[in-house]
This record gives C-alpha cells, structure tokens and sequence, in this order.
C-alpha cells in the first residue's frame, strides 16, 4: 500500500470516528434534553405505568411483520432487475441489518450489511448497492404522499401555520421524489458538474432505469402498505399509553417523524423524541406522553426487531462480511 493510500484510509477512519462519536453526542445530548429538561420523570414514569400492554404488544407484532413486508419490497426491485434471490434471504437481511443499525455505532451499518451480502450472492455488486439505495428512497417518498393527503383531513386538529408548513414540506418531498425517481434531471446535473456521493448517485439511477416502471409501481405499493402499518404501530402505542387522536393525525405526522429519522443519531434517540413532543404538543399531547410515545416507538420499530436479528447473525455464525465489506464498499 503506496503512502498516499495509507493517508486516505487513515483519513477515512478519522472521519469515520468522528461521525460516529457525533452521533452518540446528538443522541446522548437530546435525549438527555428531553428527558430532564422538558419531561417531568415522574410523569413519565406515570405514564408508562399506566400502559395498556395489549396495545402495545400489538404494535410489536406489526412492527415485526413491517421488517418482512420491506424485504417483499426490495425483493420486487430485485427481480426487475433478474436478480433472483429467495424471499427468506431477504427478510433474514433486514433483521439483521437492524441489529447493526441499532446496537454497532458504527459507520457499517445495516445497508452496508445488505449490499455486501446481496452482492455475494448475486455477483452483482452495483445492482446490489443501488438496490438498496432505491428501496430506501423509495419508502420515504411513498409516505410523503399520505401524509400530503391527511392533512386535510386532520385540519381542523392541528394549527393552522402547522399545516401550511407540513404542506410545504411534504409537497416538496412528493415533488422531489418525482424528480429524483421519475426524470432525468439529476443524471443530466451529474453529466455537467461533479455531486456529492457521485458513485452512488450513478449506481441508483442505474438501477432505478434497469428496474423499469412496473417493478417500480409494485415497490411503490408495497411501500405504501408498509407505512400505513407503521402509522398502524404509532396508533397503537398511543392506544396503549392512554391517548387519543384520530387516526388521520398519526398519517400527517407520520413522514416528518419518519424523516427525522435520517438525522446523525443512535436509531433515532433523542431526535425522535424531540420531534414527538413538538409535533404531538401542537394537538394538546403532554410532553411525558409524547416522550412515551417515542421511546415504545424505539423500543418495537427498532429494539425488538435489531435484537431478533441478532440472533439471526448468532446463528448464522461469524461470516467475516463486516471486515471484507468495509474495502469493496470504499472501491
């Protein structure tokens, strides 16, 4: 290895470092936040022993079925592509996956755990990175457009400056996803100037143009069937921690507490309970109760499904993928 490689990969490792302790930073930081400044811990506490546990033993179980309903979706792309993988291998990924998204802190994570792992088996490790570059785009732009559709609807609940703004953003995504999935606007930018995340930008409109339209339309509809199980889950948790809302207020608030998501975080700690009393507080929610309501969200949409999937890795045994992974995702 020439030193000018050496320097880069050490480089690599700082930024990658630093990202990672940013994150713990933001997570520890907010929630911590949250937790002593903006909750009364005796509330919360109230709140938590108060819970109707059949709700939220419900809202598990469709968390649960939502991690396989994603591997239908991602299996849909694949086959536009004539990839054939068995159904199994996929869900078995994605649990996974959100064992090294949850509990490695780490900048291999469960997508790059995905891309490795599909990559072997299919021998085609660009169509296997924009694959999952897409099936995430994808999901998010899919919930952008119920929640566009909600807020009508959920009106007369929410501030009006709250609407308008929730509008305007998720207008925006709905515009955006078009754009980004449905023209050739950006391919064209990339061909004239140089974007960030170049490579990957390329392998996800390769992949988004050897899917073709119905392999995308079926990926779509499976997304939409996702999220509106997930906006399922956030009902039942509020069912189960005592509050009541129509079901039209958890699809509004649903694609931008999705998308706070994708901020620098631990899966989520601290930015989502953030959003959770700003966004609930607007319909009169205590902040004890929307912090409840966010922490059971972590504990089903992420913990249950991140420990299943450690188990998954236990018994498939040590592969090596995360060493091997780290230099063919850097190539």
């Amino acid at each position: 290895m020439s030193s000018a490689q050496g320097e880069a990969k050490t480089s690599r490792k700082l930024r990658s470092t630093l990202f990672n302790i940013a994150k713990v930073v933001v997570s520890a930081g907010m929630l911590a936040y949250v937790l002593f400044v903006q909750v009364d811990l005796r509330e919360l506490a109230q709140v938590v022993a108060e819970a109707r546990w059949g709700f939220l033993a419900a809202a598990a179980l469709v968390a649960i079925a939502g991690v396989a309903l994603r591997a239908v979706r991602w299996l849909a792309l694949l086959r536009g592509l004539q990839i054939d993988v068995p159904l199994g291998r996929l869900v078995n990924l994605y649990f996974v996956g959100s064992f090294f998204n949850t509990f490695l802190p780490t900048s291999f994570g469960g997508d790059a755990i995905r891309m490795v792992e599909l990559a072997r088996h299919s021998k085609k490790a660009p169509e296997a990175i924009g694959t999952v570059l897409l099936d995430r785009a994808n999901g998010l732009w899919v919930l952008f457009i119920p929640g566009l559709l909600a807020l009508p609807l959920a009106a007369r609940s929410i501030p009006s400056r709250t609407v308008i703004l929730l509008a305007a953003v998720y207008a925006a995504g709905v515009a955006g996803g078009w754009v980004a999935m449905g023209t050739g606007l950006i391919p064209w930018l990339g061909s004239k100037v140089r974007l960030p995340g170049q490579a990957k930008l390329e392998r996800f409109y390769r992949t988004v143009s050897g899917c073709g339209a119905v392999a995308l339309a079926q990926a779509s509809a499976v997304s939409l069937m996702f999220n509106l199980m997930q906006i399922t889950v956030r009902y039942l948790i509020a069912l189960g921690l005592n509050v009541r809302l129509p079901f039209g207020i958890f699809v509004a608030f649903a694609p931008i507490l999705s998308a706070v998501l994708l901020f620098p975080s631990i899966g989520g700690l601290g930015v989502s309970e953030m959003a959770h009393t700003l966004a609930y507080g607007t319909v009169d929610v205590e902040s004890p109760a929307a912090t409840a309501m966010s922490l059971v969200r972590f504990g089903v949409q992420t913990l249950i499904p991140g420990l299943i999937g450690g188990l998954l890795y236990l018994a498939e045994g040590a592969t090596g993928v995360r060493g091997q992974a780290q230099t063919e995702l850097q190539e």
